[in-house]
């Protein structure tokens, strides 16, 4: 049995299953209504714009959408939208600054420090990050 306040759970009866969602209160369509707006604007962005309009009903545009769910056999492959999750030694090294000789000269000069006191900032900063 499929739970209605479960979003994709919802998503599933709303393209498979018209009876059961036919039998759904307002308000849990209502609750749903944000994330199934914003699914559908992947592949219908003009549509979903123009309802999301404030003080538009949420459950009469989430109706809307299952009118157009209806079209569809199952549940299309464009609502699953699939992220890349970054390694985290890339974004390590993607964050890393490292300065130019020319910069580490500049900030000495301008702080008046030495060479000592510029690499013990810059351990305090990288440590700082952990």
């Amino acid at each position: 049995m499929l739970d209605e306040t479960k979003l994709f759970d919802f998503i599933k009866m709303m393209f498979e299953k018209p009876k059961e969602y036919d039998a759904i209160k307002q308000h849990n369509k209502k609750r749903h209504f944000f994330m199934i707006n914003r699914f559908f604007s992947i592949k219908f962005p003009d549509n979903a714009n123009a309802f999301n309009l404030n003080g538009i009903e949420g459950s009469h545009v989430v109706d809307s959408w299952r009118m157009v769910a209806g079209r569809f056999k199952g549940v299309p492959g464009w609502i699953y939208t699939k992220t890349k999750k970054a390694s985290p030694s890339a974004a390590k090294v993607k964050d890393q600054y490292i300065p130019s000789d020319e910069a580490v000269k500049f900030y000495m000069t301008k702080n008046e420090i030495g060479k000592r006191e510029f690499s013990e900032v810059n351990c305090s900063l990288s440590n700082q990050e952990h």
